[in-house]
């Protein structure tokens, strides 16, 4: 087996165990929050939300720096900087006796992260050039797997050894991602920066400069917030389709779990076709389905027509970041990949922040189904950018040590 494909399956290990841990403790965030002294349901709404979004704005703001560090110094140390810090403070999470104390750990939690760029220029420094897409969307699925096995387990987990317990489980978990990462990826120092090499703002104007990075980041941001802007209202949509209250969160956990499911087979078997047709196309296709998808959405009276919505709207977005992803190892000189990596991570955590925002207030100013309808539009928007990135992707791919 080649190096390139054990550091592919070893890392695939290594994300779906942190993954996995990471989302145990979703089920629970809120009435973890109401054990430090918080009783109010308002208060307790907010809290969760700020809490949810804290490691999203510390790792928007770091994740560049890191990527360059690891441009220098090696991905792998990265990566295994990355999951260390996370294990530390989910363990310390579990010890915590005042919200504002759980509060700093997330925000340091999500300054010390950056993992996934680190993974993803890792593994895409060292892979062929025809297998980009394909392994790319091997390794979303990993993120996918773990995060829709996470919150499976973790409410019955926290029922059975305690909420803090599960935090020290979720930092042990990382701590083993960790482990693989050590013991079974090896990397190339052939695509290390030299000394004094670029820095966050030398890559900041390499990817503005750039008129494919600067359309990826456009997508990356976008479809994010797009997807974003429905998933936090989506179980109360769910309570206006006639589903009787005491089963409502069962069924908005089924249909979360369909569109799981469905976007882990389509991050697996998208990456394997934009291999074959180019990977504009495939976003042109997939940014369409999930744009077509999610305004169906909005005519629903049922929840077995929403099931096979949200089952076709997996497929279809589960198709958007190998492609993307591959399109910027393609396009990025190795010794820049990591800090490109990182400005690509901050523009999906830009979308995660204000999408749940924009979709909240916008929920609010005109009720829940025209939400679905913005996240389309933004989507049609996103597909029609496409147009001039196919041929921009089927010209020679940047070779190492060679800029765009």
């Amino acid at each position: 087996m080649a190096q390139w494909q054990k550091n592919l399956y070893a890392l695939w290990a290594a994300q779906f165990i942190t993954m996995v841990g990471l989302t145990l403790v979703v089920p629970f965030m809120p009435l973890y929050i109401g054990t430090l002294g918080v009783h109010r349901l308002d208060d307790v709404e907010r809290l969760s939300g700020i809490l949810f979004a804290a490691p999203f704005l510390a790792q928007t703001l770091i994740a560049p720096l890191w990527g360059v560090l690891g441009d220098r110094y090696g991905r792998k140390i990265m990566v295994l900087r990355a999951l260390a810090g996370i294990g530390l403070t989910n363990m310390l999470a579990a010890t915590v006796g005042a919200v504002w104390q759980l509060l700093a750990l997330r925000m340091v939690q999500g300054a010390v992260s950056g993992f996934v760029a680190a993974t993803n220029a890792l593994v895409s420094s060292s892979i062929p050039r025809d297998r980009l897409g394909t392994a790319m969307g091997i390794l979303q699925s990993s993120l996918t797997a773990g995060g829709i096995i996470g919150p499976l387990i973790g409410g019955a987990l926290a029922d059975e050894i305690g909420y803090r317990w599960v935090f020290v489980f979720t930092g042990l978990s990382c701590w083993a991602g960790a482990a693989v990462v050590l013991v079974a990826t090896r990397e190339s120092t052939g695509g290390r920066a030299r000394e004094g090499g670029p820095g966050v703002r030398d890559n900041l104007a390499y990817f503005f400069g750039s008129p494919v990075l600067r359309t990826v980041g456009l997508l990356l941001c976008t479809s994010n917030l797009a997807v974003m802007a429905v998933e936090p209202i989506f179980p109360v949509f769910v309570q206006t389709l006639g589903v009787p209250a005491p089963r409502v969160a069962t069924v908005a956990g089924v249909l979360f779990s369909v569109t799981g499911f469905a976007s882990m087979l389509g991050a697996a078997m998208w990456g394997r076709v934009s291999d074959r047709l180019g990977e504009g196309r495939v976003l042109t296709m997939v940014l369409w389905g999930a744009c077509v998808t999610y305004i169906a959405q909005a005519a629903v009276r049922g929840p077995v027509a929403l099931f096979i919505l949200r089952a076709a709207l997996g497929l279809a977005v589960g198709g958007l970041m190998p492609p993307l992803y591959a399109i910027v190892a393609r396009r990025t000189p190795p010794e820049r990949l990591g800090g490109i990596m990182g400005l690509t991570s901050s523009a999906i955590m830009i979308g995660n922040l204000v999408g749940p925002i924009a979709g909240g207030l916008f929920a609010a100013a005109a009720t829940i189904r025209p939400v679905f309808v913005a996240a389309g539009a933004v989507l049609a928007v996103a597909a029609l950018s496409t147009r001039g990135l196919a041929p921009a992707i089927e010209e020679p791919a940047v070779e190492y040590g060679e800029s765009d």
